[in-house]
């Protein structure tokens, strides 16, 4: 088990297999927000505050939960001013409104592109994600630069990523520049770029 506090109003947790286990939930549980998926949620509120200060005061909530690579699951908490116009997943006090269980997806958000000036920011940046990065991602290069091209699908790990993203590189806009790659540049890995740059630099 792993608290980060990523921003302000924001923190992120990371549970492994064994964590689940140990509250007997699965991540499809989480999903319809049990009331076994709410006692552990709040155990975990509770230890946060300890581990990182995030201290909730009655703040609405955010959660999205993403699957990890290591079958456990990283949960991102964000206290915001009106939860009724995120549209994300809720969860709620179940003192407060017990039954209410929003079934909610996060949008769609397209892919995510990054340029690098130079190969090794680029597997300098890989390696800064490698555990927070979840979903397909490909490497071109064009014009003496190199693209990465992320497609998280999750509106959560694609604000996560290019928070620490926006230190190493660029972030052109992504709907033209896709397309544009796949025509003019040359495609160095067609697909899983970030895992192979981990594995061979």
């Amino acid at each position: 088990m792993k608290f980060e506090r990523i921003a302000p109003n924001k923190i992120k947790i990371t549970l492994s297999t064994e964590d689940l286990k140990a509250w007997n939930l699965s991540f499809e549980s989480l999903a319809y927000n049990s009331p076994e998926a709410q006692n552990m949620f709040w155990d975990l509120i509770r230890q946060a505050e300890i581990e990182t200060g995030f201290i909730v005061d009655g703040s609405q909530l955010v959660v999205e939960a993403a699957p990890s690579r290591s079958d456990g699951f990283v949960m991102i908490i964000t206290k915001v001013d009106d939860a009724d116009n995120n549209p994300l997943q809720k969860y709620v006090r179940p003192k407060v409104k017990r039954d209410n269980k929003v079934k909610r997806k996060a949008k769609r958000i397209p892919a995510l592109v990054f340029e690098f000036a130079t190969f090794e920011d680029l597997t300098y940046a890989c390696k800064t994600i490698s555990d927070r990065f979840f979903g397909e991602s490909k490497l071109f290069k064009h014009d003496n630069k190199f693209y990465l091209v992320c497609d998280t699908g999750n509106e959560f790990i694609a604000e996560d990523i290019s928070i620490i993203m926006s230190e190493f590189a660029k972030s052109p806009s992504s709907s033209i520049l896709v397309g544009v790659l796949a025509e003019y540049g040359q495609t160095l890995i067609d697909k899983e770029a970030v895992e192979t740059i981990n594995k061979h630099f």
